[in-house]
């Protein structure tokens, strides 16, 4: 493992004082998005995850991302590609330069360094993971664990936490175990083939611990550990309703030479199609709907097929993406980034399990799904 992921020593810190003080929490305000990889209304398909932190945050050294009850959670041998990564990071070393990452997530076979980081960072993992990185001509790995939850984890339903801890960005340069190009973690966002979607109904609430360094020191600011969220309603899904009326005019027209009254026949096709999320509205849906391919309105609309055509009618949704997305350093793709709706503070529930810290944030992970239906017109 890279000397760019030696970890300052972790072990117990995070737990150790949980008592804070409000000067604590002065600049460290993270966001959690999980969603799916390939949405569909319940069950299979792997989960994609996204991390923000401001750049004026301070550094982050250790997030542990608890993964509710519900969710499959596979065994993958090592050398599996699970997903693909993107992520951003400002490196001190290039003037504050925001770099933009790229990569897979992969199982890998622990080593005497991941073990050794897995120690640093208090943990004793029942899987290893890798994300590995490219940026600038270089490679970055960083291990991230997969941890059986403690007794008090498990009783307020998450059995799996995925931990990974971070290398100090901005302590002076030859300090041992700095992070490479001095850099910060702005945003990441991974697909897991390995979290697999509950197959029940249900809102789900993954929670996240996330703790800082005191900026410039190095040291881990136990007490400035923070609480952020997202929900995931399952199912989230289209209903699209098409109704069609025949109509029938007579209209004069030339015939072999001749004006003929002849009856045209015409379908008027109507639709409309509701979002929602485990049986309530979507908090945020745009709905466009198409019709062999051309838009022929929003959520509810009509449109005229001549006699005998048909059509396939599609009402396509973007949910819960209107507050933002995980930046990725890449230009921006509205079908691929990973958007959010956020909740803000108010929706977040403080978890007993962390004993007071203070729930900062909560968001719902966006996705575009879609449903379609064939429309026959009369002759």
């Amino acid at each position: 493992m890279k000397k760019a992921i030696r970890l300052a020593a972790l072990a117990g810190a995070v737990f150790a004082s949980l008592a804070f003080a409000g000067s604590a929490l002065a600049s460290f305000s993270p966001k959690l998005v999980v969603s799916s990889a390939t949405p569909q209304a319940t069950g299979s398909g792997p989960t994609r995850i996204g991390v923000v932190v401001s750049n004026a945050d301070d550094p982050t050294a250790k997030v542990s991302i608890y993964v509710p009850a519900g969710y499959q959670l596979g065994t993958p041998a090592g050398g599996t590609k699970l997903g693909d990564v993107t992520a951003t990071a400002a490196a001190a070393d290039l003037g504050g330069a925001v770099l933009p990452l790229t990569g897979e997530l992969d199982a890998i076979a622990p080593t005497a360094a991941t073990n050794a980081a897995a120690a640093q960072c208090g943990v004793s993992p029942s899987q290893t993971w890798n994300l590995h990185l490219t940026a600038a001509g270089q490679s970055l790995d960083i291990p991230l664990f997969v941890v059986a939850g403690a007794a008090p984890e498990v009783a307020a339903g998450y059995q799996t936490k995925l931990v990974v801890c971070l290398p100090p960005p901005d302590v002076p340069v030859g300090t041992p175990g700095r992070a490479t190009f001095g850099a910060k973690l702005l945003s990441a966002s991974f697909t897991s083939s390995a979290i697999i979607q509950p197959v029940a109904s249900g809102d789900y609430r993954w929670t996240s611990l996330w703790t800082p360094y005191n900026p410039g020191r190095g040291t881990v600011n136990a007490a400035g550990s923070v609480e952020v969220q997202s929900i995931r309603h399952l199912p989230t899904q289209v209903k699209l309703t098409v109704t069609k009326k025949k109509v029938t005019k007579t209209v004069r027209r030339k015939v072999n030479g001749k004006i003929r009254r002849v009856k045209v026949v015409s379908t008027v096709v109507r639709f409309s199609s509701t979002v929602s999320s485990n049986g309530a509205t979507a908090a945020s849906a745009t709905i466009v709907t198409t019709a062999g391919g051309k838009k022929v309105g929003g959520a509810s609309g009509s449109f005229v097929l001549k006699s005998g055509k048909s059509a396939v009618v599609k009402a396509t949704a973007v949910v819960d993406s209107d507050s933002g997305s995980v930046p990725t350093g890449q230009t921006a793709n509205p079908t691929a980034d990973l958007f959010y709706h956020d909740l803000g503070q108010s929706g977040c529930v403080p978890t007993a399990i962390f004993r007071g810290l203070p729930c900062l944030d909560a968001t719902i992970g966006g996705e575009i799904i879609s449903a379609t239906s064939t429309v026959k017109g009369y002759r």
